[in-house]
């Protein structure tokens, strides 16, 4: 009887030592397995992965890219990435602009005076970015919008002169074209404004006939 009950004892473990040798086995197949799968993605050809668009803005925004823009040594931006840089930024700067004066026109209208804030989440086809300029011309800029919204046209005049100021120092510090005022854009005069204020600035000059010696500077929109 004792010699039955060893023998089935035995076998038994015979049976357990059988399958753990079988999992182990089965375990360092599927570990083989996997490890080959990890090289195959890990030598596939860069050709075959999906194209992922890259950052326009080259990872600046806000005070960066202003600084970038402005000539400053950014580490990594040569020459040519910051020329390309510069056609993307004429237009987030022009909608900066653009918003912070229509900002102060809506608000004046409203009849509550508000605090420009000089950064700004500024929308392209491109992608969103950061703006970010200086808080004198921003306040600037809102001002023109309020005040334009509060006087009347054939009284801009001081109005115009100092959003050409605060153009004239974005656009020359950021390196971009200047000739146009930017009144001439935001603030354009009505027909009849704008004969009155040739008329002043050139009396020599017949009101309706464009003056020979100076050339109409065109306006970029962009």
């Amino acid at each position: 009887m004792d010699a039955l009950v060893n023998a089935l004892i035995s076998v038994g473990l015979l049976l357990i030592l059988v399958m753990i040798i079988y999992l182990i086995d089965k375990v360092n197949a599927i570990e083989k397995e996997t490890r080959k799968m990890m090289v195959t993605l890990g030598e596939k050809p860069a050709s075959s992965l999906p194209n992922v668009p890259t950052d326009p803005f080259m990872g600046l925004s806000g005070k960066k890219l202003w600084d970038a823009m402005t000539g400053r040594s950014i580490e990594g931006l040569d020459p040519d990435g910051r020329a390309n840089l510069r056609n993307i930024y004429q237009l987030v700067l022009s909608k900066h602009i653009e918003a912070l004066y229509q900002d102060g026109f809506k608000d004046a209208i409203r009849g509550l005076p508000g605090e420009p804030k000089n950064s700004r989440l500024i929308t392209t086809a491109k992608g969103q970015v950061e703006s970010w300029i200086p808080s004198a011309q921003a306040n600037a800029l809102y001002q023109c919008g309020f005040k334009a919204a509060e006087t009347p046209q054939s009284e801009w005049g001081p109005i115009r002169a100092s959003m050409d100021e605060a153009g004239q120092y974005l656009l020359g510090k950021t390196d971009l074209d200047n000739s146009s005022p930017l009144s001439d854009w935001l603030m354009p005069l009505s027909s009849s404004e704008s004969a009155l204020s040739s008329a002043e600035s050139a009396p020599d000059t017949p009101i309706g006939l464009p003056d020979a010696s100076k050339s109409t500077p065109k306006l970029n929109r962009l």
